[in-house]
C-alpha cells in the first residue's frame, strides 16, 4: 500500500542513502511507521542491504544484530578489536551497501560499541542507518552519539517520525478500506483511538468490511471500540511500564483509570501518590511516552488505545479500588462532575453512591440539553430490578421527560410501561409516571389518542399533587388534538390554572403557562409567551413576522425536537411567502431528523405535499398529503385542516371527508387557522355557503388572525364573484408576507376580469407564479388563457428534468454513493459545498430515500 504523509522524510531519507557515506537515524515510537519508511526507500536503491535486528538484551548475544547481517560468518574469538576490524572489512568489501540496524533501543552495548566504531570510519560506499524509539531507551544519548563519530565531511542525518496529522490519518484509512475519501467523524474517532500511528490504525482496521455503498461510520465506529489494542502496542508499553519506578506507574494505572486528561494532584489523589514523586512520575512519564499533557496542567494517556492496554494490565482488585478512589478525589471538586463520579463508583462497587451521582448526572445533562446522556444514565439505572418501585417509577418519569424527542422514545415508552405495571396502587408516584407517559406519547410520539388516556387516567391519581395534576389538565385542554369541544377544553384549562394559583413559577407552573398561550393561539387570541410552540401557533394565524423572530431567538438551540420545529414552522412561512429557494432541501434533510417524529414529519410532508402541488407533481403531492391526513386522525387540526383543503383544491377528495374536517373546525372553535379549508369548502357553492361565510366572518372579527382575516376577503369573494374583494385579500395577504397567497387571491381576480375580456392581469399572474416556481399552477394559468382564445407561448428556461435525475445530480449522487464527503465532492467538481448539498438532496428526493447509504443500489455507473 501506498505510503502516505511522509512526503518530506521520505525525500530526506532517500537523499541521505545517495549520499554514502554517511549515518542515518530514523528515530520514532513504536507503530509510527519506521521500519515501512526504510523499506520504501529501500524498494527503489539499487545498493546492497544488510539488516540486523536488535532485541531485548536478554534474548540476544552481543554483537549479533551487526554480526548477523554480515555477509560471511565473523570469529568472535580474538580481543574486541579484532572482532571490530573484521566486521568493518566485510563492510568495506561489501561494494555499495547499507548496514540497517533495527530497534537501537534494545541494543547492547557492546553493539553500540562495534557501530560508534564503524561510524568512526565508515567505508566509502556504506550509509548506516539505525532505527530506535527515543522513549523506549535509556541509552538515547549514545545512541545519537553515532552521528558525532563521523569524519569531517561525512553525513549525518537524523529523520524524525510523528504521528500522522488528520489529512494522512484520513488518506491512510481510505486506502486501507479501499474507499476514496472517509467521513471527517470516522477520521476524528480513527485519531482519538491510536494518536495518528500508522501501524496501529491499520492493525485496528485490518477486519473492519465497509460492504458496499456508503461508509456506515457509526457502526465502524462501534466496532472499533470493542477491538483490543494491537499485540505490539501491549507489549511496548508493557516494556516501558516495567522500565519506570513504581509511584510513576501507579500515575499512569490511575490515568488510565481516570481516562479523561487530569490534574497533578486529581492523579496523585487516584494515584496515592504525593510530594515531589508526583512531578517526578509525571516527567518520567512524559519523556518516556506514556503521558501527554493536551492542555497546560492536564495530563492523559497519548490514545485511547493506550489507555486500554494499560488498562487490562492492572490486576482486578486493584481496579476497582481505583475506581473507587477515583469517584472521592472527584467528588471533592467543585462542581462535581456527576456522570464521572457515577461511572467510578459503578466499576469500583460502590452501587449506593453510583445510584445517587448517576441521577444528579441525568438531571445536569437534563438542564444542558444532552438528552442522550440522561437516557443513558437513567435507562441504565432503571436496569437495577432491586430498587423499591417508587424509586424506579421516579426514575421512570425523569426518562419521560429526558428522553431525546428525536431519538428512541419507543424504549422510554415500553420502558415506563413495565414499571407502570409493576404497581396498581393509585398514588401521586404513579400518576407523574402517567403524566410524563402521556405527553411523550402525545407530544412526541404522536400517539395522540393512547397520550390522552395516560393524562386522562394521571388525573385521578394526582390529588395530592396538584401542581402535576394542572399539567396534565392544560396538556389536555389545548385544542389542536383530540375530539374533546372546546367548552370542555376550556373547562380543562380553567381547572389547571386554579391549581396552579400565582405561586412560584417551578417547572408545572412554566408547562400550564406554556399551555396556555398554546390554548390561546388556537383560539386566534395573540399570548406574549416566548417559544417556538408560541412562534408555530403564531405562524398559523399570520403573525409571520413575529413568529419569525421568535424563531431567530431560538435557532442556536442544541434540543433536537425543537431544532426540526423550527424548520417546519419557517417551511411553512417560507411556502406562503413564495421564498422557495431551496425549501426542498430544507424539508428534505428535516425529514431525515424527523423519522422518529411522527407529527413533525406530518407538518414537514404538508408543506412538501402543498409545494410539490404547485410545481406541478400532483401524484407526489397527492401521496404526501394523504398520508398527512393518516397521521393526524386525532390532530393537530391545523394540519390536517391544511392538507385536506390542498387535497380538495388539486385532486379530488370525498365530500364526507372535507365535512368531517370541517365539523372538527366548529367543534373546536377553529376558524383562526381554518381559512383555507373554509375557502374550498364555500368553492364547492352549495346551499350552507352563504351561511358558512357569514359564521367564518363573525369569528375571526373578534380575532387577532391576519390570514383568517385576509382568508374572510377570499371567501366573500367566492360567494360574492367580486374582483374587489379578491383585489381585498391580495392586498391583505401581501401586507402580512405571504406572496404565494397573494398571488392565489390574484389569479381569482385575473380570472374574472379574463371572462371580461381583459386577460392582462391574468397573464401577469402566471409569469408570477412560473417566476415563484410555482410552474404548476402558472400552467393551470395558461391553459385558462388558451381555453379563452388568448395565444400564450409556453415558458421556456433551464430544461427540466422532473423524478429523473440531472447528469450533475447524478454526479454528485454517485460520488456520495463512494463514500466521499460533501466538502470532498465539492473540491472533486469544482462546486461549493452549499451547491453540493442542494445536488444531493434534490437527488435524494427524487430517488426517495432518506439517506445517503441507501444511494448505491440505484445511482450504479
Amino acid at each position: 500500500m501506498k505510503l502516505v504523509g511522509r512526503d518530506q522524510e521520505l525525500r530526506v531519507l532517500r537523499n541521505a542513502v545517495r549520499a554514502a557515506p554517511g549515518v542515518v537515524l530514523v528515530v520514532g515510537e513504536a507503530g509510527v511507521g519506521k521500519t515501512r519508511l526504510v523499506t520504501e526507500v529501500q524498494t527503489a536503491h539499487s545498493a546492497r542491504w544488510l539488516t540486523g535486528q536488535c532485541r531485548p538484551v536478554e534474548d540476544q548475544l552481543p554483537l549479533s544484530p551487526v554480526i548477523e547481517a554480515l555477509p560471511e560468518p565473523v570469529l568472535r574469538a580474538g580481543t574486541r578489536h579484532a572482532v571490530f576490524a573484521s566486521v568493518l572489512d566485510q563492510l568495506a568489501n561489501a561494494g555499495p551497501a547499507v548496514l540497517l540496524i533495527e530497534d537501537l533501543h534494545w541494543a547492547d552495548p557492546g553493539t553500540l560499541q562495534l557501530l560508534r566504531f564503524v561510524a568512526g570510519r565508515l567505508p566509502r560506499d556504506l550509509v548506516l542507518i539505525g532505527t530506535y524509539r527515543e522513549e523506549d531507551t535509556q541509552h538515547a544519548g549514545e545512541i545519537t552519539a553515532l552521528a558525532g563519530c563521523v569524519p569531517a565531511g561525512t553525513r549525518a542525518t537524523e529523520v524524525r517520525l510523528r504521528p500522522l496529522k488528520r489529512t494522512g490519518v484520513q488518506d491512510l484509512a481510505a486506502g486501507f478500506l479501499g474507499v476514496k475519501s472517509l467521513p471527517p467523524s470516522l477520521t476524528g474517532a480513527l485519531i482519538e483511538r491510536t494518536g495518528g500511528l500508522p501501524f496501529v490504525i491499520e492493525e485496528l482496521l485490518r477486519g473492519v468490511s465497509i460492504g458496499k455503498g456508503a461508509i456506515d461510520t457509526p457502526a465502524i465506529v462501534r466496532a472499533l471500540a470493542d477491538k483490543p489494542a494491537p499485540v505490539a502496542v501491549r507489549a511496548s508499553l508493557t516494556i516501558r511500564l516495567q522500565q519506570v519506578p513504581d509511584y510513576c506507574r501507579a500515575m499512569i494505572r490511575a490515568a488510565a483509570v481516570l481516562d479523561a486528561p487530569a490534574s497533578e494532584a486529581l492523579l496523585g489523589a487516584v494515584a496515592d501518590v504525593s510530594g515531589s514523586q508526583r512531578l517526578t512520575a509525571l516527567d518520567t512519564g512524559i519523556a518516556r511516552g506514556l503521558l501527554g499533557e493536551p492542555k497546560p496542567g492536564l495530563y492523559d494517556l497519548r490514545h485511547t488505545l493506550a489507555r486500554r492496554a494499560i488498562y487490562e494490565t492492572i490486576p482486578p482488585d486493584e481496579v476497582r479500588r481505583l475506581h473507587r478512589r477515583a469517584a472521592t478525589a472527584l467528588a471533592a471538586v467543585e462542581p462535581p462532575d456527576h456522570a464521572q463520579i457515577a461511572e467510578h463508583s459503578r466499576l469500583g462497587g460502590s452501587l449506593p453512591d453510583w445510584m445517587i451521582h448517576a441521577e444528579l448526572a441525568a438531571d445536569q445533562a437534563q438542564a444542558r440539553g444532552d438528552h442522550e446522556a440522561a437516557v443513558g444514565q437513567l435507562t441504565e439505572m432503571l436496569q437495577i430490578e432491586a430498587l423499591p418501585w417508587s424509586d424506579r417509577a421516579r426514575l421512570a418519569f425523569k426518562l419521560g421527560q429526558a428522553t431525546s424527542p428525536g431519538g428512541h422514545w419507543q424504549d422510554a415508552v415500553a420502558t415506563m410501561e413495565a414499571v407502570l405495571v409493576e404497581s396498581t396502587v393509585a398514588s401521586p408516584v404513579r400518576g407523574r409516571l402517567r403524566l410524563a407517559l402521556g405527553l411523550l406519547l402525545q407530544e412526541r410520539a404522536g400517539q395522540i389518542s393512547a397520550g390522552r388516556r395516560e393524562l386522562l387516567a394521571a388525573i385521578g391519581e394526582l390529588g395530592e399533587d396538584p401542581e402535576s395534576a394542572a399539567w396534565a389538565l392544560s396538556a389536555l385542554a389545548v385544542p389542536t388534538a383530540g375530539v374533546e369541544p372546546i367548552a370542555e377544553q376550556r373547562d380543562w384549562l380553567e381547572r389547571a390554572l386554579l391549581l396552579v394559583g400565582d405561586g412560584t413559577e417551578g417547572e408545572a407552573q412554566a408547562a400550564v403557562r406554556r399551555n396556555q398561550a398554546r390554548f390561546r393561539l388556537a383560539l386566534g387570541e395573540v399570548d406574549e409567551a416566548d417559544g417556538v410552540e408560541v412562534a408555530s401557533g403564531l405562524a398559523w394565524l399570520g403573525h409571520d413576522r413575529r413568529s419569525t423572530a421568535l424563531l431567530d431567538r431560538a435557532a442556536e438551540t442544541v434540543n433536537p425536537f425543537t431544532r426540526t420545529e423550527i424548520v417546519a414552522t419557517r417551511a411553512r412561512l417560507d411556502l406562503a411567502a413564495g421564498n422557495w429557494e431551496g425549501l426542498a432541501d430544507r424539508i428534505a434533510r428535516a425529514r431525515q431528523e424527523a423519522a422518529a417524529l411522527p407529527l413533525l414529519r406530518a407538518e414537514l410532508d404538508l408543506v412538501d405535499g402543498r409545494l410539490r402541488l404547485a410545481q406541478g407533481d400532483v401524484a407526489g403531492g397527492k401521496e404526501l398529503l394523504e398520508s398527512v391526513l393518516a397521521a393526524t386522525e386525532h390532530g393537530p387540526w391545523p394540519v390536517r385542516a391544511t392538507a385536506t383543503a390542498a387535497l380538495a383544491r388539486y385532486a379530488e377528495l370525498p365530500a364526507a371527508s372535507i365535512q368531517d374536517c370541517l365539523a372538527m373546525v366548529i367543534r373546536k372553535d377553529g376558524w383562526a387557522w381554518a381559512g383555507e379549508l373554509i375557502a374550498v369548502v364555500v368553492g364547492q357553492r352549495d346551499a350552507a355557503a352563504d351561511r358558512l361565510a357569514a359564521e367564518f366572518a363573525a369569528a375571526v372579527a373578534k380575532r387577532d388572525a391576519p390570514a383568517a382575516a385576509a382568508a374572510v376577503s377570499m371567501v366573500r369573494a367566492v360567494v360574492e364573484d367580486s374582483v374587489e374583494l379578491f383585489g381585498l385579500a391580495a392586498e391583505q395577504y401581501r401586507v402580512i408576507g405571504r406572496r404565494y397567497d397573494e398571488t392565489i387571491a390574484l389569479e381569482g381576480r385575473g380570472l374574472r376580469l379574463l371572462a371580461d375580456g381583459l386577460p392582462d392581469e391574468f397573464l401577469s399572474v402566471a409569469n408570477t407564479y412560473e417566476a415563484m416556481g410555482a410552474r404548476g399552477d402558472a400552467r393551470r394559468c395558461r391553459e385558462a388563457l388558451r381555453a379563452a382564445g388568448i395565444a400564450v407561448s409556453p415558458k421556456r428556461g433551464r430544461r427540466g428534468y422532473g423524478n429523473a435525475l440531472s447528469p450533475r445530480e447524478l454526479e454528485v449522487a454517485r460520488l456520495a454513493a463512494e463514500g466521499l464527503t460533501n466538502s470532498r465532492i465539492a473540491a472533486t467538481l469544482t462546486l461549493s459545498v452549499s451547491t453540493v448539498e442542494d445536488h444531493l438532496s434534490h437527488a435524494m428526493r427524487k430517488l426517495k430515500v432518506r439517506s445517503r447509504h441507501d444511494l448505491a443500489p440505484l445511482v450504479k455507473s
